[in-house]
């Protein structure tokens, strides 16, 4: 394949993927926005109420990313079958999950509630948040599963438009069920979650009618999911379980770096917000091409050209490169503009400015290492090697010499800031190494083949 098409081939990926992060961003700028004129109390519900659901994702990320290195692989090869026998297995960890969900978020709210405030207020428009919202898991969870499954046969649009669905339907339901507009009462909090609700009843819809009716590559049937073939639960369970275990461990990791910051008080708080904001602006795409990687390698190896892939992993990291100095530079020119966008004491404006400065240098090193962690290694089935990188140093390093920074060496807010994100950077060094060697690349679509019997120098 030649570099251009190359490169079409992988934006016909990334792209949608990047604008469908950029579209979940802005539901939740614009879920904030419209529950933050209802005040605090009104805001810290829904958001606190929220975590349950985050955990929910994780967990629905993590099985969409094991599922997606094997779907990948077997697509390389056009063996729908298998591929189908895959997917018996991850709607069924979807949905008991959901279940579980559901059912403690109907039977008991109030106690999730409690472990995350001890605001009455918060706890009971919380409580009715959760009871209205938890029926929204299980959609959620059959549409992103979905989604994931046919980008990995590079199928990307439905997922893009089934988000726009999404977002014109909450945006709308908002606007009608929280304020109370259109002669329908002011429901507040429930109103943002009834909203959610339908939104994502109408994004799983919009997918599913896709599948069942436009979907040519899959052909998934009904009756596919009603069996398990035992010889695929071995090498789904050795590729689920890692990526899962990943991003739960990192997710708690990454809570524990916002508790210190939140100790270092409000104005460091402040500033560290709104640095999220813009965080989670500039690495859409890094998320885009980290998971065009994924598919690109999973599909190269699953065709057996492994010969191809010093070629691709090349490209992939120059395509990588390039998307960091547009993150680098969107991030350092961003401190240009928070001035006129936020009114915050001058204190946190200080510690933002230097925030971005420090930030603007981890964001453009981080899609470097996306690429390698999440793209490069995992869609070549050394899942297990992504979870010790990413879960290592940073509960080893970042986590601890970050406390020590804030509370006992009290050193400037900047360096802390540093030393608590700069596990993206070690990753960078340790996972180029590990790609460097040329033994991670594993076939998980066939039992006990490796990299061993295929010999591919990189």
């Amino acid at each position: 394949m030649g570099k251009k098409q190359f490169y079409r081939s992988m934006m016909v990926i990334a792209m949608p993927i990047a604008l469908q992060n950029l579209i979940t961003v802005g539901v939740s700028m614009m879920d904030t926005l419209m529950l933050g004129s209802l005040g605090e109390a009104a805001l810290s519900a829904s958001a606190l109420a929220n975590q349950l659901f985050f955990i929910f994702t994780l967990v629905i990320y993590g099985t969409a990313g094991g599922t997606n290195v094997l779907v990948a692989q077997f697509w390389g090869r056009k063996d729908r079958e298998s591929i189908r026998r895959t997917l018996a297995y991850t709607y069924r960890i979807v949905l008991l999950f959901a279940f579980i969900m559901v059912a403690l978020s109907l039977f008991a709210p109030r106690m999730i509630m409690h472990i995350f405030t001890n605001d009455p207020e918060v706890i009971a428009l919380g409580a009715d948040y959760l009871r209205i919202v938890s029926v929204s898991y299980l959609f959620f969870g059959i549409a992103t599963i979905s989604g994931n499954v046919l980008r990995a046969v590079r199928t990307v649009r439905i997922g893009l438009i089934a988000s726009l669905v999404s977002l014109s339907v909450n945006i709308v339901l908002n606007w009608i069920l929280i304020f109370g507009n259109l002669g329908m009462p002011e429901m507040g909090v429930s109103g943002a979650a009834l909203a959610t609700t339908i939104a994502r009843i109408c994004e799983c819809i919009t997918v599913m009618v896709y599948m069942k009716y436009f979907e040519k590559k899959i052909m998934l049937k009904i009756r596919d999911l009603l069996h398990l073939d035992r010889s695929l639960r071995k090498r789904f369970i050795q590729n689920s379980v890692p990526v899962i275990c990943n991003e739960m461990l990192w997710s708690l990791g990454f809570s524990l770096l916002t508790v210190i910051i939140g100790h270092m008080g409000t104005a460091v708080t402040a500033a560290y917000s709104i640095y999220n904001v813009v965080s989670q602006l500039s690495s859409v795409m890094s998320q885009g091409i980290a998971a065009a990687a994924a598919v690109i390698v999973g599909n190269t190896i699953g065709a057996g050209k492994q010969g191809q892939l010093k070629e691709v992993i090349a490209r992939l990291q120059k395509a990588a490169v390039g998307v960091g100095l547009f993150a680098f530079t969107f991030v350092f020119l961003s401190r240009y503009s928070m001035p006129f966008l936020y009114d915050i004491s001058a204190e946190s404006m200080g510690y933002l400015m230097d925030i971005l400065l420090i930030g603007a240098f981890l964001e453009g090193l981080r899609p470097n290492a996306f690429v390698n962690m999440i793209g490069i290694l995992r869609g070549g089935g050394d899942a297990k090697f992504v979870l010790i990188n990413d879960i290592l140093f940073l509960w080893t390093i970042c986590i601890p010499l970050g406390y020590l920074c804030a509370f006992v060496w009290n050193l400037p807010v900047w360096l802390t800031f540093l030393v608590l994100r700069f596990d993206d950077v070690i990753k960078l060094g340790t996972s180029t190494i590990r790609i460097m060697q040329g033994r991670w690349i594993k076939d998980v679509t066939r039992e006990e083949k490796t990299i061993n019997e295929m010999e591919v120098s990189i």
